[in-house]
């Protein structure tokens, strides 16, 4: 039975297309609202075309196969359908145009629409977001939906809008407890404004505002941590949460108002961390009117640390800063430099250097400055965004340095050690403060330029240096000791000391005149000199003469040689009954010709070249020999020597044979033979 009334509906509804007449006006259904007692306004336009008699609707519950139908005259373009539930129940409405002469004739029908039935419920697993979804008035349509909520009694305001059909609302306050909201959709289309079915939902803001962003956290002059961050985007955030890292968890530490910096100065909390002791770290949240917080996914994901410094100067002898301190995190943009501050004696604060982070979690510095005993030195780092707009400082940190005093350091005696060598003797009243000495030496410059060597101090007071390089008979030389502490840093350096260099010249008459410098280091101390004559090394009766401090040459009679050679020195008398000795002379009977044994070009010793004395003019003759037997160098010139060339170019370094052919001054002819080492 149900299957025959459905075919005869079928049938019915199909005689009543294939009978419509074409030329009469088709209407187009705009939208369809809903109002509040739950009857449809329906809207429509019409191209004029035929005269027509009036318009006819139809409408049905969604799903149902009886429709139920409304007239409206030619002239209306709307119409309310009464008696129906649009407030929970979804109508589908069509309609034609009609003229009635024989017999009722529809026009084409027109375009389906639907009331829009709005359902809304909760959101996630709180109660703060209002989910409203609701159908379209026809497939297709494009507008802006609006979307309008109360409470149980006051008026719709606009909360939102949507372009598709379905719309999420935030509560917020002053939603703070569970309250019954009411919603309602606007469609606006242009050609008509419709409205959806009232729906509603228990709500209440429960929702956790969005989080700050920490933008950096510095010390401030009171040594004070200063926090700063951007505020949470959330509207009702009016206060924020500021966490403190205890070691194992964040702990909630303080409570601010709407603001966006934080002076952590609470040092009576129980969680207070002194930034200029530790490292403190910190995160913060957002804390709405309804007492929501945010979750603190950026900031406790990303804390921010202060930076600790220290300092000190005993790795550096107490001479110079060394400096440590801790990277600084999640700086956005991340850091680019940290840079060095330094002040001194209370001065401003100035740049001394500039670190690249890299990836190092921790940095040192040595300050280059050698720091003045009892001064004192201040020192910060700063940390800087890669775009200069960010900074962390750290605490200051103040260094007094306090070396021990390094007391007197004296070169006592330069003398000359069996006419060899030179021996320097050096007092210290500060010997364990000394790791290195460094002896320097000139044989023209009054301020010693040359290293002659470093070596390590022995800790003693008195101290022996033998000087074995020096040609005592060819040069006086000056000295000075530096003494160095184990990092390298000069303590002080002894006043200049300079050897005692005698000649002797033959001014005839079976005269010979001694010449020499004079002992420069001992000032006032300096008694005289006392001349000395030797035969075969024995002190002859007589000597020695002693000479004032102020007079630098003595004229000798050469006397009745008994012996073999006679020579002479010269020693400077300090008031103590300290002495410094000259190197020997021969008195010029003899022939005297000393030849090196090494020599190496560009050195101390650049050229190879015998010291000859008293022999015949144009009686030298100088060859020196490769082993190969090549002659590599002669000359007749006894002031001249061997520079290491052979035919232009550098010898190599060996052993080379060398011969020395001469007259003395009693006439004999005699030859001397020996070999060198050339050092390269």
């Amino acid at each position: 039975m149900k299957h025959q009334i459905k075919t005869y509906i079928s049938l019915l509804l199909f005689l009543i297309v294939i009978s419509a007449r074409a030329d009469l006006p088709v209407p187009v259904l705009s939208c369809v609202s809903v109002e509040n007692s739950g009857d449809l306004t329906v809207y429509w336009s019409i191209t004029p075309a035929d005269p027509f008699d009036g318009f006819r609707v139809y409408y049905r519950a969604a799903g149902s196969t009886t429709s139920n139908s409304m007239d409206a005259a030619n002239t209306d373009n709307s119409l309310t359908i009464t008696g129906v539930s649009g407030q929970t129940v979804s109508y589908e409405i069509y309609m034609v145009s009609y003229t009635i002469g024989a017999h009722f004739t529809p026009s084409v029908q027109s375009n389906t629409v639907r009331n829009m039935l709005l359902v809304v419920s909760n959101y996630g697993t709180g109660n703060g977001i209002a989910r409203l979804d609701w159908n379209r008035i026809q497939a297709g349509n494009n507008g802006m939906f609006n979307i309008y909520r109360r409470e149980l009694t006051g008026t719709f305001a606009l909360v939102g809008s949507s372009v598709t059909n379905v719309y999420f609302d935030t509560i917020t306050t002053p939603y703070c407890t569970a309250t019954d909201l009411y919603y309602r959709v606007e469609f606006s289309s242009g050609t008509c404004v419709a409205n959806s079915s009232v729906a509603s939902g228990s709500f209440q803001d429960d929702n956790l505002p969005d989080d700050p962003v920490i933008t950096n956290v510095s010390i401030d002059a009171s040594g004070q941590a200063v926090l700063n961050w951007t505020h949470s985007p959330t509207a009702d955030v009016n206060g924020y949460i500021v966490g403190v890292w205890n070691g194992s968890i964040f702990n909630d530490y303080y409570e601010t108002g709407y603001t966006n910096s934080f002076t952590d100065n609470q040092t009576t909390l129980p969680d207070y961390h002194d930034p200029c002791a530790e490292v403190v770290k910190y995160v913060l949240r957002a804390k709405d009117v309804c007492g929501n917080s945010s979750s603190g996914a950026i900031n406790y994901s990303k804390p921010h640390n202060t930076i600790l410094l220290s300092g000190e100067t005993e790795s550096q002898c107490k001479r110079k800063a060394s400096l440590t301190w801790n990277r600084y995190n999640n700086m956005n943009p991340e850091v680019g430099a940290y840079k060095i501050l330094r002040s001194e004696a209370g001065g401003s604060f100035t740049e001394i250097a500039s670190i690249e982070p890299g990836s190092a979690s921790t940095f040192s510095f040595t300050d280059n400055q050698l720091l003045t005993a009892g001064i004192q030195y201040a020192y910060r780092v700063v940390a800087h965004s890669a775009d200069q707009t960010l900074q962390s400082s750290s605490c200051t940190v103040v260094l007094v340095p306090d070396p021990e005093p390094f007391l007197a350091f004296n070169l006592d005696v330069v003398s000359v050690t069996n006419n060899n060598y030179i021996t320097l003797s050096l007092q210290s009243e500060s010997p364990d403060l000394i790791s290195t000495i460094e002896i320097w030496r000139s044989s023209t410059n009054p301020v010693p330029d040359e290293l002659l060597s470093a070596q390590n101090w022995s800790p003693a007071t008195s101290v022996l240096l033998p000087d074995n390089s020096a040609m005592v008979n060819e040069s006086s030389y000056y000295y000075t000791i530096k003494a160095l502490d184990p990092c390298g840093f000069e303590l002080g350096s002894t006043q200049v000391g300079r050897s005692i260099f005698l000649q002797i010249q033959d001014i005839g008459n079976d005269q010979y005149r001694l010449s020499w410098n004079g002992y420069e280091d001992w000032g006032n101390r300096l008694l005289g000199y006392n001349i000395y004559r030797l035969s075969d090394g024995v002190i002859e009766s007589g000597y020695p003469k002693p000479i004032a401090s102020n007079v630098l040459v003595y004229t000798e009679n050469g006397g009745v040689i008994t012996g073999g050679r006679t020579t002479f020195y010269v020693e400077a008398l300090r008031n103590d009954d300290v002495v410094s000795l000259s190197n020997e002379v021969v008195l010029p009977a003899d022939a005297d010709i000393k030849v090196p044994t090494a020599f190496r070009p560009g050195g101390i010793s650049p050229v190879f070249r015998p010291l000859v004395k008293n022999i015949e003019s144009g009686s030298f003759s100088f060859a020196v020999y490769n082993r190969w037997g090549q002659q590599v160098y002669a000359s007749n010139d006894p002031t001249a020597g061997w520079d290491g060339q052979y035919n232009g170019n550098n010898a190599m370094q060996d052993v080379y044979a060398w011969i020395i052919t001469y007259t003395d001054y009693n006439g004999q002819t005699s030859s001397k033979r020996g070999s060198v080492l050339l050092l390269r």
